[in-house]
């Protein structure tokens, strides 16, 4: 039995190995491209869950702009400390 092969099955085929050639020729680099993308963002998640505790830590004010409490007699100062050790206790 005799297979007559026609034209467009010819063109479909040479399309074919054609793109074949092709997958297996940017299948490494797009490899390598993927493996430098992730690598990118893991080290940036990872740079930025370092980071941001710094960021915060840093960021929290070192004095205060005043103490309001009715018990008078007692310095603002003492305030002051006592709030920034339960702040600093509730943190850890």
């Amino acid at each position: 039995m005799e297979h007559n092969i026609t034209f467009e099955e010819l063109w479909e085929q040479e399309e074919r190995q054609g793109l074949q050639q092709r997958l297996r020729q940017d299948y490494p680099v797009w490899q390598r491209r993927r493996r430098t993308r992730r690598t990118a963002i893991c080290s940036t998640l990872v740079l930025v869950v370092v980071l941001s505790p710094l960021t915060f830590h840093l960021s929290t004010p070192e004095g205060y702009d005043a103490v309001c409490c009715n018990r008078s007699g007692i310095a603002d100062a003492h305030w002051a400390d006592v709030a920034s050790n339960i702040l600093a206790t509730s943190t850890l």
